[in-house]
């Protein structure tokens, strides 16, 4: 019993790993350039992983049934994709694949076209992949595979930590460029509205106290060098935030929020 839990999660890595090799290829042949695919930073697509063992343990009893096996990958792996789609959706308030051009689709998280891909791909694994690399597994000492479940797990759950805390702070610098940009806008108001209040007196008093006006400017200077070094706060956050962003955008070419589409909107204009 323990060697199977064991042979399962080992699975899991090897499968997150394999789909990962899949995904990437995919997409850097469709964008002509090398792309690291899936959620996480390294080399593992945890989605991949869930739906190969929610695949096996379904059905293993029925796998010389071909019409069960896509009929089935394609139901239970779409579900699962609408599923996990919106579970980040909801968590990261970014929907980070949109299917929504594409015909026959479900809110776009899922598609016609995939679940198809979903499909033949159950069958794929069922009938070539899988019974090769479990006729491997259990021949595997039971230590080896501990050692490796500790290495591989540790490596997937310090990437989904470290990945998630950076996604946080995407969405937190997001925020505060909206805060930015909003007193950037208060300043800028507040500056028009006192000189065109300044010009008006200037216009209607015939002397003007030479001091006062001194202090006038001072107040003014001080408000234009606030302005200045918000805007630097401004470009050097917008950077920061660009570079982070990039690898996502490749990973995801059609992930997007309104903060996300607003932010990269403005980056391109500037």
């Amino acid at each position: 019993m323990l060697k199977e839990i064991f042979i399962l999660i080992t699975l899991f890595i090897i499968y997150s790993f394999i789909g990962w090799i899949i995904e990437s290829t995919y997409k850097s042949v469709l964008q002509k350039k090398i792309v690291n695919s899936g959620f996480l930073a390294g080399p593992f697509c945890p989605i991949y992983g869930f739906g190969a063992l929610i695949m096996y343990l379904s059905l293993k009893d029925v796998s010389n049934n071909i019409l069960v096996l896509f009929s089935y990958g394609i139901v239970v792996l779409s579900v699962f994709e609408y599923v996990v789609g919106l579970f980040l959706e909801i968590v990261f308030k970014t929907k980070y694949w949109d299917y929504s051009k594409k015909k026959f689709n479900i809110q776009g998280r899922v598609c016609l076209q995939n679940s198809i891909y979903w499909g033949i791909l159950g069958v794929v694994f069922m009938r070539l992949i899988h019974p090769g690399v479990e006729s491997i597994i259990r021949v595997i000492p039971q230590k080896y595979l501990v050692i490796a479940i500790g290495v591989g797990g540790a490596y997937i759950l310090t990437d989904t930590i470290s990945t998630v805390v950076k996604l946080i702070k995407i969405n937190i610098k997001l925020k505060d460029l909206e805060k930015i940009g909003e007193e950037i806008r208060e300043k800028i108001e507040s500056i028009k509205v006192k000189t065109e209040h300044n010009i008006e007196r200037i216009h209607t008093i015939n002397k003007i106290n030479k001091y006062g006006r001194l202090r006038n400017l001072v107040k003014a200077k001080r408000k234009i060098l606030s302005l200045q070094e918000l805007h630097e706060k401004q470009v050097n956050t917008e950077r920061r935030l660009y570079r982070k962003l990039k690898r996502y955008r490749k990973a995801f070419p059609t992930m997007h929020s309104e903060r996300l589409s607003n932010f990269l909107n403005n980056y391109k204009k500037s």
